[in-house]
């Protein structure tokens, strides 16, 4: 059963309570918890495999900032950045059994415990990322197979986070579809399907080793990340050429945090959490447009050609790589309804395509500089 925030006396040390563990893992279950000091002071552990300069944890910065301010410092967040507390495929596992309170789980990690969750990595669906992560939202509260993961896992969606379009870095030029065809390119995901459509070698490996694999020659290229992501690693500077491949949307993640701690907490503090995680999908946007344009300046400073494939070649890619069908078909071998699910996805992006006009930045780049 899991912990249940932990009490202490205000003004005196925090008493910890753990699951029996050993060793390092006990270290890692006292840390967290819901710690409350008093009768009504929380402190949530966030965890994320995020590094703190992200875009994904500038918006949870701005967010725990909000949640603090909303309560008058009754509740704090803190943020544990890059795996330190738990690995990225624990994240919503973690939520549950006590090592964090609110987690980042990213949509390439979730297949195994938020399996409905990943819809939202079909390629060529959206490439709106506004309308996608309103789609999970949205989702979450109209289709009872997508919601019924959440609450298996004893969680609650607090919003979404943006990764943006897919982009391709290449080292050479491409002028059609079939110039990708036996190139190794790094890729995660249903994004891997999508490129052994294409006749390409996708290569499993973390973003954090593409500017070495590149630079060896390891892989040709890289995929299943968006131009925002490209400072972080180091590749804004350093790719030569950088396809819009029409895959759009590719992936996402979402903030959770555990239901059970979640209704103990005084209603004002709910209250609080659900109006600073409104602001999620638009803090979500600006920071990741900001981010979109340092790395759109980097890569003209430093000469990067900027692509994209014609629309007939991109609609032959979608027919031909078949992904949809095949996720539903998995996923039906598995007990869901997963066609209930894509089907609600396809409607909720028809509904939400024609009121948004974001732009995401790998479009804006892309099409400026053609300008």
């Amino acid at each position: 059963m899991r912990r249940r925030a932990r009490r202490a006396r205000a003004g005196g040390p925090v008493r910890t309570t753990g699951l029996l563990a050993s060793g390092a893992a006990l270290a890692v279950l006292t840390a967290c918890g819901g710690t409350a000091l008093g009768d009504d002071t929380y402190v949530l552990h966030y965890t994320t495999y995020s590094n703190p300069t992200s875009d994904q944890s500038r918006t949870a910065q701005r967010w725990a900032e909000e949640v603090e301010g909303l309560t008058d410092g009754g509740v704090t967040v803190r943020l544990h950045y890059s795996e330190s507390l738990v690995g990225a495929d624990e994240s919503a596992q973690a939520t549950l059994d006590g090592r964090a309170d609110v987690a980042q789980v990213g949509s390439i990690y979730a297949a195994s415990d938020l399996s409905m969750f990943t819809v939202i990595e079909l390629p060529f669906e959206t490439d709106n990322p506004e309308v996608q992560m309103t789609a999970i939202e949205r989702l979450y509260e109209e289709n009872e197979v997508y919601r019924e993961d959440f609450d298996r896992q004893g969680v609650r969606l607090l919003f979404p986070l943006p990764l943006g379009s897919a982009a391709i870095g290449l080292q050479d030029e491409v002028t059609g579809l079939d110039d990708l065809r036996g190139r190794s390119i790094r890729a995660g995901g249903l994004t891997s399907d999508v490129m052994l459509a294409a006749g390409a070698n996708p290569i499993g490996m973390t973003a954090n080793d593409i500017y070495e694999s590149m630079s060896r020659g390891v892989v040709d290229g890289y995929t299943s990340l968006a131009l925002a992501n490209l400072p972080t690693f180091g590749l804004s500077r350093t790719t030569p050429y950088l396809l819009d491949p029409g895959i759009g949307a590719y992936s996402s993640s979402i903030v959770v945090i555990n239901e059970e701690l979640f209704q103990s907490m005084p209603e004002e503090y709910r209250e609080a959490l659900t109006e600073a995680s409104a602001q999620g999908i638009s803090n979500g946007l600006e920071e990741m447009d900001a981010l979109g344009e340092i790395a759109c300046q980097e890569m003209v400073e430093n000469g990067t050609e900027f692509l994209s494939l014609p629309e007939e070649e991109v609609a032959v890619w979608k027919e031909e790589a078949g992904v949809a069908e095949r996720w539903v078909a998995r996923y039906e071998e598995r007990g869901y309804d997963a066609r209930s699910v894509l089907d609600d996805y396809r409607r909720i992006i028809a509904e939400e395509t024609p009121v948004s006009d974001y732009a995401d930045p790998l479009v804006a780049c892309t099409e400026g500089e053609r300008e």
